[in-house]
């Protein structure tokens, strides 16, 4: 049984499905993408699309990131939609095909809502960008979670990896920390979009051009 981990997305859909094909998600797997599946790239509405009919037939728990929190933030004020749509923003109205917020469907308001925060295993912790190192996980705030850089974290005090995005790789490598791992592989900058084995360090990565490889952390570590 795996953990998979995905990295940031960001509208990145035709990588996310050439990634599912070359790592052939079984049913035993737990698929845990880290967020930010709107914003910038192409298809954010697709992406969304991807894990809700994923999730009928896999277990998917879907964790949110600063760009689901910043679209959600956005139907609250001027302010909050001007800063979404600087930040990428304008790209997931128009895979959407609307105006306004207020014009998308409900299904997808509700995909984002069941979003959570993180996810625990026995070894590791998987969140959007970083943890507060001396507090709980239900005490973790906003801005650890969703808008903390790894190079700035530190060990958590639970003795668990981190494995987060957030923090983009530019060199389309994970990054490997002692404490922390960060898989944002800048997918949507013309990188690649990384899967995670969390416990064996084996990991997929497709792009945007369809292609594949694989690596593994250990290798990357030696």
């Amino acid at each position: 049984m795996r953990t998979l981990a995905i990295g940031d997305i960001h509208g990145s859909l035709t990588a996310l499905k050439a990634l599912g094909e070359f790592v052939g998600y079984t049913d035993e797997d737990t698929i845990v993408p880290l967020g930010d599946y709107v914003d910038r790239g192409p298809d954010s509405i697709g992406v969304i699309d991807y894990f809700i009919e994923l999730k009928k037939t896999h277990k998917v728990i879907t964790l949110k990131g600063n760009h689901e929190l910043m679209m959600e933030n956005a139907r609250d004020s001027e302010q909050e939609l001007y800063f979404w749509m600087l930040n990428g923003g304008e790209a997931t109205l128009k895979s959407f095909d609307v105006e306004s917020l207020n014009e998308i469907d409900s299904k997808y308001w509700g995909f984002i809502r069941s979003c959570s925060r993180y996810h625990e295993t026995e070894n590791h912790i998987l969140a959007h960008a970083g943890l507060e190192p001396d507090v709980s996980l239900k005490n973790q705030s906003d801005e650890f979670l969703f808008w903390h850089r790894i190079h700035s974290t530190e060990p958590h005090d639970s003795g668990k990896t981190l494995v987060c995005g957030h923090t983009p790789q530019r060199n389309g490598i994970p990054l490997v920390l002692g404490h922390a791992v960060c898989i944002d592989t800048f997918a949507v900058g013309g990188g690649w979009l990384t899967c995670l084995d969390v416990d064996t360090g084996e990991y997929w990565q497709a792009n945007q051009k369809g292609q594949a490889r694989k690596g593994s952390l250990q290798k990357q570590e030696a």
